[in-house]
C-alpha cells in the first residue's frame, strides 16, 4: 500500500470514533434520555424540594439551552415559585462553558462526517473501496476499544473519570458545586453515571457493528459476476 493509500486509510478510520461518539452524545441529549432518567426506578430524589415534574421542567429547559440559540438570558428566565432565579451566576457561567464545548464538539463532528462522505467520494473514483471499508471496520475496533475502557472507569472508578474529564474540558474548580445549588439537585452524580454509562453502551454498539458485524455480512454477499 503506497503512502497515500495509508495516509487515506488512517484519516476515513479517524474519522469513525468520533462520528460514533457524537452520535451517541445527540441520543443523550434528546427529551428521551431526560424523561427516562428522572423517571427510573432508583433515579435519588431531591432533598431540597424539587419534584420529578419540576426536574423535568427545569432539566429539559436546561438541556434545550445547550443544543438551540437560547441565550444566558433564557436561562435566567427560570425561576422558582417565589421568583428567585433557579440558577446563581456561577452555575450559569458552567452551563455557558458547557454549551461552548458542545460547539466546538459539533464542529469536529461535521468535520469528521464531511472527512467521511468525502473519503467515500474518493474511493469510488479511484477504486479504492476495499481500503475505505477496510479503514472503516478498524475505525469501529478502535471506537469498541476506547469504549471497553470507558465502560471499566465508570464501574471501578467513575468518580475518577468525572473529575479528569471536567479537568480536561473546564478551568480550575469552576465545576464544583455544592449540594444545594440547582445544577446538582437536577443533575445529580447518578444522572452523570448514567449517562457515562448509556453512552458507552450506544458507543461500543456502534463500534462494534462497524468493526464485526458489519464486515461478517459484507463477506457474506455474493460478488456480482457480471453475468447478469
Amino acid at each position: 500500500m503506497t503512502v497515500i493509500k495509508k495516509g487515506f486509510s488512517a484519516l476515513v478510520t479517524l474519522t469513525i470514533p468520533v462520528i460514533i461518539s457524537v452520535l451517541s452524545i445527540h441520543i443523550l441529549l434528546s427529551p428521551i434520555f431526560t424523561n427516562l432518567e428522572y423517571r427510573r426506578p432508583g433515579f435519588p430524589e431531591d432533598n431540597y424540594g424539587f419534584t420529578t415534574a419540576e426536574r423535568l421542567e427545569f432539566g429539559n429547559q436546561t438541556r434545550s439551552y445547550l443544543i438551540s440559540n437560547d441565550t444566558l438570558d433564557d436561562l435566567q428566565q427560570l425561576v422558582f415559585e417565589n421568583g428567585d432565579p433557579i440558577y446563581i451566576e456561577r452555575e450559569l457561567t458552567h452551563l455557558e462553558d458547557v454549551k461552548i464545548v458542545l460547539q466546538g464538539v459539533l464542529r469536529v463532528f461535521y468535520g469528521a462526517a464531511a472527512g467521511f462522505v468525502l473519503g467515500g467520494l474518493i474511493a469510488r473514483t479511484r477504486g479504492w473501496q476495499e481500503i475505505y471499508l477496510n479503514a472503516i471496520y478498524l475505525g469501529g475496533k478502535i471506537t469498541a476499544g476506547l469504549l471497553v475502557m470507558i465502560l471499566l472507569l465508570t464501574l471501578v472508578s467513575f468518580q475518577a473519570l468525572f473529575t479528569n474529564f471536567h479537568l480536561l474540558f473546564f478551568e480550575g474548580g469552576s465545576w464544583l458545586f455544592f449540594y444545594s445549588d440547582t445544577l446538582i439537585r437536577l443533575f445529580p452524580v447518578q444522572f452523570w453515571q448514567d449517562i457515562f454509562l448509556v453512552f458507552g453502551i450506544l458507543t461500543l454498539a456502534g463500534g462494534i457493528l462497524l468493526g464485526w458485524v458489519l464486515p461478517a455480512r459484507m463477506k457474506n454477499i455474493p460478488e456480482n459476476d457480471g453475468r447478469g
